[in-house]
């Protein structure tokens, strides 16, 4: 049969369209290229979608954790935990400052004579009394010290009084020291200790919610990386299915090809036009979540703003020593340190528990002064006429306190001890308990650290391979589809092999991408498991 030369003449202008390279198009801060334009995938090369008056920002990894760790409100709350325990530790040591006490008072009586030495058939007698005292507990041996200072001032219509109207005054010191419960510590000690350990706790706890923080923004970064590089491939693919339903509409017209075949090019756009736009969903929903961790509320400006993740996974293989890594976790991780500080302090307070059983044994001492103050009146016999002898005043009482004319010593030992069953010994127990609890649960704590570490560093060597696996299925795919578009253009494949190839070309680069996530993200998840800070 004779060839029309015609027809080989448009044979050779559409094999010349299926094979004309796609121009790169110049990488600029501008909304993706359109899709005829689409340039052939690379890493990191990709930028997301730009909407209509939108700003786009670009955005390192450290400048996101940056971010975050200055307004995530989250963050910002945990931050105000260190201060709110300064102030608990400031409380209880509170309980070792001087506490002041006063009391002024007025009382006016009038009672009825029963005797002939009561001084009168009805005694009437005014008293003011203003007193004063400080108490200090002290934070050695559980002693206490305190000081009363006592005065008032009597008016009487008694005819026996010699002094009318009468000053008193009184400073007396006391001293209390525990002889055996509460000597070696006591329950304000212990909460003083306590409290200081809780506010180590804090900062661990702190430091803790950083890291997971941090690790958070790590792996949504990269999701967010991986869903923009998502979009360029599922470009690339529309672009692909576009450019195979356009050659082979032209195959229609010069007749080489029926019209039925072309639909099932068509039927691939329309695939891949979903493909994109599912990938466009994800997207804006990672960088939704990537935005939550970010600002500190929706009238920050990063909020309204498109971010790009500028940042390219680095893939290096990591050397995993699983051994060294649990060691590491040991001494890092800030759980295992919370439950240490814990452990502590339910040591302690078996400890103050244990104190709180022996027998109350207190040692207590006074020392006090007194002295008298007024006009003194003598009486030529009992409940005569009164001559004033010495006119005087409240000064007379605290000079006669300076001079130590009326000193009083006092010194006495107190003994309590329950019969039968004790609260104390029933407190003990229950402490023990809780001291039994808690190195259980470090236990618990401790394995799946373990656990995790050993999870995690096995996790890294299975993402490297698989990464590696990806990465040799994603160049046999572009091989395979690359022959397949050959093979179609010579006439010696069909449509359906061709669309097939590329599905499987699209296929591997996602997979490839999320292996390359998956791996970026297991090794930030070794290190992390290991307390290390980023």
């Amino acid at each position: 049969m004779p060839i029309c030369p015609n027809r080989v003449l448009s044979g050779a202008i559409a094999l010349s369209l299926l094979l004309a390279p796609v121009p790169l198009v110049a990488l600029q801060d501008v909304p993706t290229p359109p899709r005829e334009q689409v340039r052939p995938y690379e890493v990191g090369r990709a930028l997301p979608p730009l909407d209509d008056g939108r700003v786009m920002v670009s955005l390192t990894l450290e400048e996101a954790v940056a971010f975050a760790l200055e307004n995530n409100l989250d963050i910002r709350s945990a931050r105000l935990n260190p201060e709110i325990q300064t102030y608990a530790y400031r409380a209880a040591l509170a309980s070792f400052t001087p506490t002041f006490n006063s009391t002024l008072g007025y009382n006016s009586s009038a009672t009825q004579s029963t005797s002939q030495l009561d001084g009168g058939s009805r005694i009437s007698s005014d008293r003011q009394t203003f007193n004063f005292s400080l108490t200090q507990p002290l934070q050695w041996a559980g002693s206490q010290f305190g000081a009363n200072f006592n005065n008032n001032r009597t008016a009487t219509d008694n005819i026996f009084a010699t002094r009318n109207p009468s000053y008193g005054s009184t400073l007396t010191l006391n001293f209390t020291q525990p002889l055996l419960a509460g000597r070696r510590i006591d329950n304000q000690r212990n909460a003083l200790r306590t409290q200081e350990i809780q506010r180590t706790i804090t900062d661990t706890q702190l430091r803790g919610q950083i890291e997971n923080l941090s690790a958070q923004v790590r792996a949504t970064y990269w999701n967010l990386r991986a869903t923009i590089e998502q979009i360029e491939i599922q470009q690339l693919s529309l672009a692909q299915a576009q450019r195979l339903y356009d050659n082979n509409r032209i195959r229609v017209e010069l007749g080489t090809m029926v019209e039925m075949e072309l639909a099932q090019s068509e039927a691939q756009v329309a695939s891949a036009e979903q493909a994109l736009l599912n990938a466009e969903i994800q997207w804006r929903n990672q960088e939704m979540a990537l935005k939550r961790l970010l600002v500190g509320g929706t009238d920050d400006p990063l909020f309204s703003r498109t971010i790009h993740p500028v940042d390219v996974p680095d893939i290096e293989e990591v050397t995993v020593d699983i051994a060294s890594a649990i060691e590491a976790a040991r001494r890092n991780r800030p759980e295992l340190e919370m439950l240490r500080r814990q452990r502590q302090i339910s040591d302690f307070n078996l400890d103050v528990t244990r104190e709180n059983t022996k027998p109350n044994l207190n040692l207590n001492l006074s020392y006090g002064l007194q002295g008298v103050g007024g006009d003194l009146f003598e009486r030529t016999q009992l409940g005569g006429e009164p001559t004033l002898v010495e006119r005087g005043g409240y000064l007379d009482g605290l000079a006669a306190i300076g001079e130590r004319e009326s000193p009083s010593f006092n010194a006495s030992v107190t003994f309590s001890y329950p019969i039968g069953t004790r609260a104390s010994q029933m407190n003990l127990e229950q402490a023990r308990l809780q001291l039994r609890q808690t190195d259980l649960n470090l236990q618990a704590q401790e394995l799946q650290v373990e656990t995790e570490v050993t999870s995690a560093g096995m996790a890294v060597s299975n993402a490297f391979l698989q990464l590696e696996a990806a990465r040799r299925s994603r160049i046999a795919a572009e091989r395979s589809a690359e022959a397949e578009a050959t093979r179609f253009n010579v006439g010696v494949s069909t449509n359906f092999q061709v669309v097939q190839a590329q599905n499987q070309l699209t296929s591997a680069r996602l997979s490839e991408l999320q292996a390359m996530i998956n791996y970026v993200n297991a090794v930030a998840e070794f290190e992390r498991v290991q307390g290390i800070e980023w």
